[in-house]
């Protein structure tokens, strides 16, 4: 296998594992243990597909010596992980309008708590259906920023998830949560929901009424 097509092999197996590129050898073997339970037949009632992708993905990494434990397995130093960057990724019209689309108001929705805090003096508002122009990546930590401020009562949010992997992985996600406040604000999704919706993802935040002060602040910020 030639080094560029062992590369995108390896990109691509991290992808299956809903990993990015900068996973480490215990983000692997911890990715490998929740698919290998929620996705096996057993718990999925004989559909086997997003499983058997996985043990591919994993069986690959693993003969590539990415999940030994310590700093290897043949004693010699692993390469230094980069220093990671914050990026903000302005999200194509396409995704915005398949966002738009899934907002539809016949939907069943999840219910998704407030765990964050959101705050404004202004009256409530006449829509409560948002949509993100642009995410916040650092790592697997991931910022979406709406220009909407949220609203008192219902409220629901479509989320792009292709920024966690590979596009041909591209899927919206579409959250409901209430609020007792109208304006600005984040909202934390929570740890459930993240693992179910966002797989890869150590935490997912949402910045509504987020202007472009706001997304410079998140550029700056350590």
């Amino acid at each position: 296998m030639e080094p560029v097509d062992k590369i995108k092999a390896r990109a691509d197996a991290l992808a299956d594992l809903g990993l990015d590129q900068c996973a480490g050898s215990d983000d692997i073997r911890d990715a490998w243990r929740r698919i290998a339970f929620h996705a096996h037949p057993d718990h999925t009632g004989g559909e086997c597909a997003n499983f058997s992708r996985a043990k591919m993905a994993y069986d690959f990494l693993r003969k590539e010596g990415l999940t030994a434990k310590g700093p290897t397995h043949s004693g010699q130093r692993m390469p230094r992980r980069p220093r990671v960057k914050k990026r903000i990724i302005e999200l194509p019209q396409e995704d915005i309008a398949t966002c738009k689309a899934m907002l539809n108001p016949d939907r069943a929705l999840p219910h998704m708590p407030v765990t964050g805090d959101t705050q404004s003096d202004t009256a409530p508002c006449s829509t409560s259906d948002h949509v993100p122009d642009a995410v916040g990546c650092y790592g697997r930590h991931l910022t979406y920023f709406v220009a909407t401020p949220v609203c008192e009562g219902a409220n629901r949010v479509a989320l792009p998830t292709s920024v966690l992997t590979s596009a041909r992985h591209t899927e919206t996600e579409v959250l409901s949560f209430q609020s007792k406040d109208t304006g600005a604000g984040e909202v934390v999704v929570p740890e459930p929901i993240r693992e179910r919706k966002f797989p890869g993802a150590k935490s997912v935040r949402i910045r509504f009424e987020a202007d472009q002060d706001i997304r410079d602040e998140f550029g700056l910020t350590g």
